[in-house]
């Protein structure tokens, strides 16, 4: 996962080992985005893996989806992030 702005590779050392997760699969680029971006205004790591060959392929997306990703120990903070109201409409 990459490391964000003002970030020292020591700040991470407690996912050295840590599997990467899947918390949600969205159906277009922007939601996987504004997702993630909710997750790390809330201090929670995140990064979206897009089914799209990084826009080459569009198509690849109604397959694949695009993914948000987390840390597993984030997991279940995530879910909740994600599933409060105003995230909903």
């Amino acid at each position: 996962m990459r490391l964000g702005r003002g970030k020292r590779a020591s700040d991470d050392e407690h996912h050295d080992h840590e599997r990467i997760v899947p918390v949600a699969i969205l159906p277009t680029r922007m939601e996987a985005e504004i997702s993630v971006a909710a997750l790390e205004s809330r201090g929670i790591k995140a990064t979206a893996d897009h089914g799209d060959a990084d826009g080459w392929d569009p198509m690849l997306s109604l397959l694949q989806g695009h993914r948000v990703l987390v840390f597993e120990s984030d997991l279940a903070v995530a879910r909740a992030i994600l599933a409060e109201p105003e995230r909903a409409g």
